[in-house]
């Protein structure tokens, strides 16, 4: 990775997942503070790096664009485990981004499961994309890990959440936030 890149990293986010000190508080300011809503909390902050790690790897994938050119590289072997450790990534990633867009206005279940799976397949593809580059590309583990402590996280919310079994599963979370969250009305 280029050193101008490493700093853009660094300076922009210190993953796909979670944004770096100034976008973390805001981001935590937004999302907490809509948690009684239907789309809010954790819900939210997942929609929140969602859409905004697309950005970044958009600038990273702009950066690093001459990676993916076969000429690059010492042999076609080489070529082929680094696409094999990049590319399943980005297509798993790709179809979350649609599935979890679509998600936001259909809010099933059955697409929560496909979500959930996504999830799931993602944090294969980092092990897989780990393992490969743990031989053959060790500059490029500390980004698998980052990519994958976070995307275990979400598989335990997604399957755990109780706003998630409200939200797309009994679409009762209008009854169900007062629970959650009771009113803190002051005695009198």
């Amino acid at each position: 990775m280029r050193p101008a890149a490493l700093l853009l990293l660094f300076a922009t986010s210190s993953n796909q997942y979670t944004p770096t000190l100034p976008g973390g508080i805001i981001a935590w300011a937004i999302c907490n503070g809509r948690k009684k809503q239907e789309i809010g909390g954790w819900l939210l902050y997942y929609y929140w790096q969602l859409y905004s790690s697309v950005v970044l790897s958009a600038i990273f994938f702009a950066i690093a664009i001459q990676s993916y050119v076969p000429e690059n590289f010492d042999d076609n072997k080489q070529y082929l485990l680094f696409l094999a450790s990049t590319v399943p990534l980005l297509v798993v990633y790709a179809l979350q981004v649609a599935v979890a867009t679509f998600l936001i206005s259909v809010r099933t279940w059955d697409l929560l499961c496909l979500l959930r799976w996504l999830i799931v397949a993602e944090v294969a593809v980092a092990c897989v994309a780990t393992a490969i580059d743990t031989k053959f590309f060790p500059d490029n583990v500390f980004l698998n890990v980052f990519t994958l402590v976070p995307a275990i996280c979400w598989v335990a919310y997604f399957f755990k959440s109780q706003r998630i079994m409200h939200v797309f599963k009994s679409h009762d979370w209008d009854k169900a936030v007062t629970i959650i969250y009771p009113s803190q009305t002051p005695a009198t």
